[in-house]
C-alpha cells in the first residue's frame, strides 16, 4: 500500500512539473512549423489525398481478390477513410486541446 502512494506521489509531481514547463508554450506558434503543417494538410485534403485514398482502396480490393480474402480490401478502405477524415480530426484535436 505504501508503494502505491509513493508511485502516485511521483506521478503527481511529474505531471505538475510538466504543466509548469508547458505553461509558457501555450498560444505560441512557430511560423516555420505552421507553414509545414498547412502544406501537409493541403496535400492531404487536396487532389493528392484523394488520389492516394482511391489508390489505397483499389490496391486493397485487388489484393483481396488475389488472396480471396476480404481483409486487404478492408485495410484499404480503412486507410482511405483515415486519409480522408484523418487531417480534419487531427486538426480538431490539436486546435481544441487545452494543454
Amino acid at each position: 500500500m505504501k508503494n502505491i502512494f509513493a508511485r502516485a506521489g511521483v506521478a503527481l509531481a511529474s505531471m505538475s512539473m510538466s504543466a509548469v514547463a508547458m505553461a509558457n508554450t501555450t498560444g505560441t506558434v512557430d511560423p516555420t512549423f505552421q507553414n509545414f503543417r498547412d502544406t501537409v494538410v493541403g496535400w492531404a485534403k487536396g487532389p493528392l489525398g484523394t488520389g492516394l485514398a482511391i489508390t489505397m482502396m483499389l490496391m486493397g480490393a485487388g489484393m483481396g481478390v488475389a488472396r480471396n480474402s476480404p481483409m486487404p480490401a478492408l485495410s484499404g478502405v480503412a486507410g482511405a477513410a483515415f486519409l480522408n477524415w484523418g487531417p480534419g480530426i487531427i486538426t480538431q484535436l490539436t486546435e481544441g486541446a487545452l494543454i
